[in-house]
């Protein structure tokens, strides 16, 4: 059985546990175990369905259990737990560089159960740790202790009570380095995202509640991805429960908890490349099928920024939240968005030896770091004064301070004091910038250890060599409406709302849909929430709904004239230019000298074949900027269906004449007038300037001067004269 399809019945086994189908889970997972071929699982498959027949024979008998529950958790539990292990060995072959570092493993400790148990309590004595330090003085591969348990605690996919409780003294003590608990965190992180197991999530929750700097930032973004990967499992294990209900009440880590939120959907905001309709569909479109609105550049008069810009009214919840906030969106804009940047210039820095050894993605940057050591000669010291700039530089990641630090090393010596001038100058600057926005204080320090930490993170899961062996948290879709972690423990209606404003903020509209609607399920109906919901629809291109969504804004307080114009506008997108005449004409009353609402007007007349009325309002809107050259070519073309030829003529010039490059429209319709004033050899020279144009194809070209014949006719060109005019035209042209 191939990965994909033991996946596919796995996350069926975890389904049907979450939604109480138990016997269903059992013969999904029966079937993986047949398939597997474990005589082991077989007895571990019986003993639980034993279990359940037995709950329900006992619960159907009628007896009355107070347990029933915590003991349907316990079987839910078991189940999903035989299901990793099946899933993991049967996925084995999937994931070779994890079995060389399991080979490597067996090679330091053995494979007796017992002989790994003892060692890694050796490796977790502090003496022994110190004393081993001390002594070598190495870090290799074979002897380096911090990291032999980051593998060991990585590959342990279910950690003993004894393993447990050594690592909970380590979180309580203080004769272990802080780089070397951060590690520790990171493994415990590691390790749960590829298998789940309670034991480490509490400790994860232990370590956060330490508040031990630089170790809390880990441990809780540890457990806030954590949470959001196994967000439907944990409420089988009542252990994880109350560890976080208690963790919850602090209210410093409810605040973290809020920036460590944010900082995800930021990481995630680097996946996302948008292909714009406008770019990749609506060209080929206008190719095929020439409107109005391409002919007479319609929505060019003044542009749709105000038809479908935002409304200006509705504030700004993320700009408007202090402290917190403002330092994520600076850190943002600095990291995460400049990241793109970052990440660029520092991917290809990841090729050095120290990036080989999967705990150094994770290490803190600390200048004595054994594979920084540097032979400068004691003038100079330039590369410790480069160590301690970079120690300092908050706007880096750790791992791109690494890199940093060792291509630094492979710089020719005359280059290199020029270099550390540029970073140190660099580096002030920063330092000012931070200290005028109050980045450098307290809270904004340690929400800028949770920004580099999740850099640090990021480039892990992209960029180690063997990153597709690993569950990548940064593809995983947060949904906040449905997360019950947050909705349980961490919620709070004003964040959940400046989440709404964050999606809404960044245009991704369908999470701002799902989050406004959630908060009026829960405050009650908003008008700012209906409006932008209807933006969002509208902005998804469902006008239908966006209408219905402004509708219902609209009995609101709201903004009455900026609804009107959305509604008028969504109502042009669905040709109903009936009603988006209507709500136009509203707008007018409103501001009856709005030039861009009576332009908008005009076009719903021109589209309803009312030239008279449509030019009136083009010529008032002409009246009052009479540079507007855009306005002439609605005017130009009204003018010549309705007969006024030389009015046409005048208006097309100046459109022509004004143009540094007229537009194949532009020429055509000014042929079409020369044509119907007789003077035919001008009109040739304009149909031929028209038809060179790349955009006019000789299919575009007849089927747009087929879409003006009635009105040649009624200018008085015969009808038995079009055909031959046009291949006239065709011949010469062509």
């Amino acid at each position: 059985m191939e990965k994909p399809e033991i996946e596919r019945r796995y996350q069926k086994v975890c389904e049907d546990i979450n939604d109480g189908r138990i016997k269903s889970a059992l013969d999904t997972l029966g079937g993986l175990i047949r398939s597997a071929n474990r005589s082991d699982y077989f007895f571990d498959l019986e003993t639980i369905s034993e279990n359940y027949q037995s709950l329900l024979n006992y619960a159907f008998e009628g007896a009355v259990d107070p347990d029933r529950k915590d003991i349907l958790k316990k079987i839910s539990a078991s189940v999903l737990s035989l299901a990793d292990d099946v899933k993991d060995v049967m996925t084995a072959k999937d994931t070779p560089q994890k079995n060389i570092e399991k080979a490597v493993m067996v090679r330091l400790l053995g494979d007796d159960p017992q002989a790994v148990s003892d060692r890694f309590e050796e490796y977790l004595s502090e003496k022994k740790l110190q004393r081993v330090l001390k002594e070598t003085g190495t870090y290799s591969f074979e002897t380096n202790p911090i990291d032999n348990i980051f593998r060991l605690i990585w590959l342990t996919h279910k950690m003993k009570d004894t393993s447990v409780e050594k690592l909970r003294r380590i979180a309580r003590s203080s004769s272990f380095e802080k780089h070397e608990k951060c590690l520790i965190v990171s493994a415990l992180t590691l390790s749960l995202l590829d298998f789940f197991d309670p034991g480490k999530i509490i400790l994860l929750v232990e370590f956060a509640a330490g508040h031990e700097m630089e170790v809390y930032q880990r441990s809780l973004t540890g457990l806030g991805l954590v949470l959001i990967w196994y967000d439907q499992r944990i409420i089988f294990y009542p252990e994880i429960m109350v560890k976080l209900d208690e963790l919850s009440q602090d209210e410093g880590i409810q605040q973290d908890m809020e920036a460590l939120l944010l900082q995800l959907l930021m990481a995630q905001e680097t996946e996302i490349i948008v292909k714009s309709f406008e770019e990749e569909v609506l060209p080929e479109m206008k190719k095929m099928m020439p409107k109005f609105e391409d002919k007479l550049e319609l929505d060019n008069i003044f542009g749709e920024e105000d038809m479908e810009g935002k409304n200006p009214g509705w504030k700004d919840m993320i700009d408007e939240v202090p402290g917190l906030f403002e330092r994520i969106e600076k850190f943002t804009r600095m990291q995460m968005e400049g990241g793109d940047v970052f990440l660029s210039t520092f991917s290809q820095l990841k090729r050095f030896d120290f990036f080989t050894r999967m705990s150094n993605w994770f290490v803190p940057f600390y200048a004595d770091h054994p594979d920084l050591k540097n032979n400068e000669s004691d003038e100079e010291k330039i590369f410790s004064r480069l160590l301690e700039g970079l120690g300092r530089a908050f706007y880096l990641c750790n791992s791109d301070k690494y890199s940093f630090a060792l291509n630094f090393n492979a710089v020719p010596q005359q280059q290199r004091s020029m270099i550390m001038t540029y970073f140190e100058a660099e580096l002030e600057q920063m330092k000012e910038m931070a200290s005028e926005a109050d980045i450098l204080s307290p809270s904004a320090a340690s929400n800028a250890i949770f920004t580099q930490y999740i850099q640090d993170l990021y480039r892990f899961f992209k960029l180690y060599p063997f990153h597709n062996e690993f569950n990548d948290i940064f593809q995983k879709k947060i949904r906040f409406t449905e997360l019950f972690f947050y909705k349980t423990f961490f919620e709070r209606d004003k964040f959940t709302a400046r989440l709404a404003a964050f999606y809404f903020d960044k245009d991704h509209y369908m999470e701002a849909i799902e989050l406004n609607s959630y908060m009026i399920d829960k405050e009650g109906p908003k008008g700012e929430y209906y409006e932008k919901i209807g933006y969002s629809y509208q902005k998804l291109g469902n006008y239908p709904d966006a209408i219905r969504f402004y509708k219902k804004a609209e009995l609101f307080d709201s903004d009455r004239l900026w609804i009107l114009k959305k509604v008028g506008w969504c109502s042009m997108k669905m040709n109903d230019y009936a009603n988006a005449l209507k709500y136009f004409e509203e707008c007018s009353q409103i501001l009856p000298d709005d030039l861009t609402i009576q332009a908008q007007i005009g076009q719903c007349h021109l589209k309803l074949n009312n030239f008279n009325e449509a030019l009136t309002c083009y010529l008032k809107v002409l009246y009052f900027q009479p540079e507007n050259l855009k306005i002439l070519r609605p005017i130009a073309y009204c003018q010549f269906i309705l007969g006024k030829l030389t009015a046409a003529e005048e208006s097309y010039h100046k459109i022509l004449s004004g143009t540094e490059t007229p537009g194949p429209f532009d020429l055509m319709n000014a042929g079409h007038v020369k044509l119907c004033l007789k003077k035919r050899n001008e009109a040739l020279q304009l149909y031929k300037k028209s038809k060179t144009d790349l955009f006019f194809a000789s299919n575009s070209f007849s089927s747009s001067f087929e879409e003006d014949v009635p009105y040649l006719l009624k200018n008085g060109i015969g009808k038995e004269e079009l055909p031959l005019l046009m291949d006239y035209l065709l011949f010469k042209i062509d």
